[in-house]
């Protein structure tokens, strides 16, 4: 221990020895006479304020020099940043386009759609081909409310459900045309005609269609000459007015009691009833008319009539277009037997002898009531002459 003491006296009394003198020198300054407190502190002043400036230019070009840094480093984190970015935005533009440009399920309908149009329509399937065409109308619709469709797109679905629905109705109105189309078939195709929108078209269709049946069906009825003028008009009534029956019948079933179906049907019924009695005149009542055969006449126009009657229960009066159109030809009948009679009776009077007697037996005779007869009737048959005898049966028989 006492080792230890002296050695760190002797490193103690050395280091003293060393600073003396310079203390002293320091000391020595402010003992001089000629030593000026004032002059030294501005002097240190300046040395230290001089000393800060420059520490502080020394931190200012240090601080400088760390921003420029900081920013330089600032600056290649952002670059190092953007490089993935920009080496990926030509891809995930291109999804962002792809996506853009991808078709929506409605889209893809609407290109699809005529294509199965056009398949319905090539096998003739009908009521499925309605529907579709249904179903493509409410879209179009629904895509004008709510700008689903690119007006393109819309413009196209448009023309293809408009050029489809022609071609349907061009189909249905050939087979409506057609003599083997009948029945149900033919009530079908005038519906469906009607559910596009075309009913004038179809009713027309309708009734041109009975219209060459009959037609179709006269053509085994030939009259001749010497054919019963009865028998024929029976024959033709039978053919033109239950035509007109069955018209009538599909009329109403399809397109109901519609003043303006109604009104073509009456008009279309009158001129059928009208070609009726000029054919009915031309092949039995002007033989009969010219020859003076009231009866013949009489029993042609009454199973015209009788016939035409029938049409009543379906709302068809066309009775008076068929007397209206018999009328001249009875009126001639009846003119010309008159006239037959008159000649034979003047004939018959011309050679009469004058003597009167009683009728022959079985000759109808009018007669009176006598008073005498208690309310028993007794006949008188008058004497007349032979020529006024036959006068009386001729009359008879046109009565």
């Amino acid at each position: 221990m006492a080792t230890v003491k002296t050695g760190r006296s002797t490193r103690a009394t050395a280091a003293s020895k060393e600073n003396g003198p310079k203390i002293e020198e320091g000391l020595n300054v402010f003992k001089s006479d000629k030593f000026d407190a004032d002059a030294y502190v501005q002097s240190n002043t300046s040395k230290e304020i001089s000393d800060l400036e420059g520490e502080l230019s020394s931190i200012r070009n240090l601080l400088s020099t760390q921003a420029t840094l900081i920013h330089s480093l600032a600056e290649g984190v952002h670059i190092d940043s953007l490089s993935p970015k920009a080496s990926e935005s030509p891809s995930a533009n291109g999804l962002l386009n792809i996506e853009d440009n991808e078709p929506s399920d409605l889209e893809k309908w609407s290109a699809e759609f005529p294509d199965l149009l056009d398949v319905l329509l090539a096998e003739k399937r009908v009521d499925e081909a309605l529907t579709a065409i249904d179903e493509g109308e409410r879209a179009v619709a629904e895509a004008k409310e709510t700008n689903s469709l690119s007006p393109a797109a819309l413009t196209s679905l448009q023309t293809a459900i408009i050029e489809r629905k022609q071609k349907l109705a061009d189909q249905l109105a050939e087979a409506a045309c057609q003599p083997s189309t009948r029945g149900a078939e033919l009530r079908a195709a005038i519906l469906a005609l009607k559910k596009l929108g075309d009913g004038p078209r179809a009713h027309t269709l309708l009734l041109n269609a009975h219209f060459q049946r009959y037609q179709y069906n006269m053509l085994s009825l030939r009259p001749s000459s010497t054919s019963y003028g009865g028998a024929y008009t029976a024959a033709l009534s039978q053919l033109v007015f239950s035509a007109i029956a069955q018209a009538a019948s599909d009329s109403l079933a399809i397109f109901g009691k519609e003043p303006a179906y109604t009104s073509e049907l009456v008009m279309w019924a009158t001129k059928q009833t009208e070609s009726y009695a000029l054919l009915v005149k031309r092949h039995a009542l002007a033989s009969s008319a010219a020859a003076g055969g009231l009866r013949a006449a009489a029993e042609c126009v009454q199973i015209a009539l009788g016939h035409c009657s029938l049409l009543e229960a379906r709302g068809l009066a066309l009775c008076p277009v068929l007397l209206k159109l018999f009328r001249p030809s009875v009126e001639q009948a009846l003119n010309a037997n008159l006239k037959r009679i008159e000649e034979s009776t003047a004939a018959l009077a011309a050679a009469d002898d004058w003597v009167l007697t009683y009728p022959p037996s079985g000759t109808r005779q009018s007669g009176w009531h006598s008073n005498a007869s208690l309310g028993n009737t007794t006949a008188f048959q008058h004497k007349l002459t032979s020529s006024a005898h036959r006068f009386n049966s001729m009359v008879q028989v046109n009565i």
